[in-house]
């Protein structure tokens, strides 16, 4: 493993291989303030390589786990209980998870439906937070290495959490272990293949490669989840935004192409028609386990290469 330094900055990094096959042969997408975006010539998948080797601690001390809004309005609220509405059918064992809870006002609004509610969180702003609105079943261990009891939880959720991981593969593994056989699992995260993305370019505000290490595509998401058994894989878009932005330091930037400005709130209803949102918002349900074994006898009868997990990655 490579270890370097971060431009003149002198901020120890990193060199991985990619997370979701394990290829080491990548392809340059382009670099913002020194991060290197990179596409696994193997499978697709687009990350910051390079990363910063602290990347674990800053998520603790100062990542986006603090961020969020203060209060709520009616719209938000109603959103959050629409969509707890939607896991009712799931509600067997009555326990929801989510990864990366922030400042718990998912969790809060399902503990008031009655739901156990338990939270994955290592921002110690956001822990604060969450036991401020009671809620006290908190796992203060990353996503990739927390433990519960296997087939433990009806739902599992993880909102605009994946792309800070160190692994999404071993944090993805860890939720089908805790979901129960037929459980539900719902995630968002930043679209790399959105129209935003494409019309900002590098600059574009959700590219910063000191936090947003992973960025997922459709195609990408899809295959990180059927990895680990996950069935009826739903994926929606929304959402279009003209936002560009530096990070180091934060500076906002100009509008690129304000000929589009004006259209803003019309493309950002069509688009929810399409993959081409900023927001991707997905949803998966773990396969009974005969039915997964019916999945791999289709994959050797198809002579599909199984991906390989990458090895572990160094903490020193």
């Amino acid at each position: 493993m490579f270890r370097g330094v971060l431009l003149s900055c002198e901020r120890p990094v990193i060199t991985i291989r990619c997370d979701l096959c394990g290829g080491c042969e990548q392809d340059l997408v382009f670099v913002k303030e020194g991060f290197r975006h990179v596409r696994c010539r193997t499978c697709g998948m687009v990350f910051v390589n390079p990363r910063l080797a602290e990347h674990l601690e800053a998520q603790k001390n100062c990542g986006t786990g603090a961020m969020g809004d203060d209060t709520l309005t009616g719209p938000q609220i109603r959103r959050l209980r629409r969509e707890l509405a939607e896991f009712n059918g799931f509600r067997k064992l009555n326990r929801i998870l989510e990864v990366g809870a922030g400042k718990g006002w998912f969790l809060s609004e399902a503990a008031q439906s009655g739901w156990e509610t338990w939270a994955v969180e290592i921002n110690s702003s956001a822990i604060r937070d969450l036991k401020s609105k009671g809620l006290y079943k908190i796992i203060s261990e990353p996503a990739e290495d927390f433990e519960v009891p296997n087939d433990y939880f009806d739902v599992a959720r993880t909102w605009d959490v994946i792309e800070h991981l160190r692994s999404p593969h071993r944090s993805v593994a860890n939720i089908w272990r805790a979901l129960r056989p037929g459980g539900i699992l719902r995630l968002s995260t930043t679209n790399f293949a959105s129209l935003s993305r494409w019309v900002n370019g590098p600059e574009w505000v959700y590219l910063n490669g000191a936090d947003h290490i992973f960025l997922f595509e459709p195609e990408t998401i899809t295959r990180l989840l059927a990895q680990q058994g996950f069935e009826n894989i739903i994926i929606s878009t929304r959402s279009f935004n003209l936002r560009r932005k530096l990070y180091h330091p934060e500076q906002d930037l100009p509008t690129r192409l304000h000929i589009l400005t004006p259209f803003r709130k019309l493309i950002d209803e069509a688009i929810r028609f399409t993959r081409y949102g900023h927001q991707m918002i997905v949803t998966a349900v773990k396969v009974e386990r005969a039915l997964k074994t019916s999945i791999k006898k289709h994959i050797m009868m198809n002579c599909i290469t199984p991906v390989q997990r990458p090895p572990a990655i160094s903490k020193k």
